[in-house]
């Protein structure tokens, strides 16, 4: 029964929220029917002093107390006024995040925007239970990116946007909302320390192996030998760099799903994704062979990226949506 009325009032808040802050791509400027504001539990306690020597004023006469309490009453008014000005008529937008691994904080850009001469100070942005950014708005443009903890791989849909501040004394806070359907593909999280690839051949790949023309370097795997460790960047570096040459990145490489059938379907997207990385790396030709997609071997971020989205939206029509309270 009480589960049942608490899903109810989450329904309702829903069809509320929805109905105050409709979605939109489009930039929002804030007026009067979208900012709330009550007092701090500090502003509560000055009202109730102000009222208290009112009291006291109108039942001993006393003109100084009149004179004391009015002056807390406008003072009060005057800062409510000023929080509330503090978010008045703010234009923002917020945009699609850059795709990040599995497990990374994606990065929301705002672009905030007033017209007014009255700088703005204190704002606070976050998504639900996320990290808080604050910001002053001294000219009348800003630009600043919003983190999202992504939890797994897919479409990453940001919550509501909810932006505060308590400018100038603390005494009020005010609030407001931004509901912009932007989000963010979470690519999966690639396997650490992966085995090397097998060839068309059924051999491991020999990348690291080589000995024709230096290429450049990667990311020690193991199995490497220690001869090719590039000890001298690896003494200016927290990573230990490995040598490769230009014999070892010549053949294109297929990365198939079925090559990988003794592991969970997460383990290999993992798996994949960092052979993608790696292969990505030392200039090795990939493609990638899934259930229901082929993609050729080729180089360079585009087909990185193309690849990437494969693995993270294979099988994965679901979007996740971090919970929220209006959500």
């Amino acid at each position: 029964m009480l589960n049942q009325l608490k899903q109810s009032r989450q329904r309702w808040l829903h069809r509320w929220f929805n109905k105050r802050h409709p979605a939109q791509r489009s930039a929002v400027v804030l007026r009067y029917d979208r900012i709330y504001i009550l007092p701090s539990g500090f502003g509560y306690a000055f009202c109730f002093t102000a009222l208290l020597i009112l009291i006291g004023a109108i039942n001993y006469q006393l003109s100084l107390a009149y004179l004391f309490a009015f002056t807390l009453l406008g003072l009060g008014h005057a800062v409510l006024f000023r929080t509330f000005r503090n978010l008045l008529k703010l234009r923002l937008q917020l945009f699609d995040a850059p795709a990040v691994f599995a497990g990374e904080v994606a990065a929301f850009p705002l672009h905030i925007r007033h017209s007014s001469t009255l700088s703005r100070h204190a704002l606070a942005f976050n998504f639900l239970h996320q990290t808080s950014v604050s910001l002053n708005i001294i000219e009348h443009e800003a630009k600043l990116a919003i983190p999202l903890l992504s939890q797994k791989r897919g479409w990453l849909n940001a919550p509501a946007l909810h932006l505060s501040s308590d400018y100038p004394v603390g005494w009020c806070h005010a609030w407001s909302y931004l509901n912009s359907p932007v989000r963010c593909i979470v690519w999966p999280r690639p396997e650490n320390d992966p085995p090397p690839w097998q060839t068309e051949n059924n051999q491991e790949n020999n990348t690291g192996r080589g000995e024709e023309d230096f290429a450049g370097l990667r990311p020690y795997q193991a199995g490497d030998s220690l001869r090719r460790i590039a000890w001298k960047q690896a003494a200016h570096s927290e990573s230990l760099p490995v040598k490769f040459f230009n014999s070892q990145a010549a053949a294109p490489q297929v990365f198939s799903w079925d090559q990988l059938s003794q592991l969970e379907t997460e383990a290999r997207l993992s798996r994949l994704t960092a052979w993608i990385l790696a292969a990505q790396q030392i200039g090795t030709p990939y493609g990638l062979s899934l259930p229901g997609l082929q993609i050729a071997p080729a180089l360079g971020e585009p087909h990185q990226i193309s690849c990437l989205n494969a693995l993270a939206l294979f099988d994965n029509d679901a979007q996740q949506t971090p919970t929220g309270k209006w959500q």
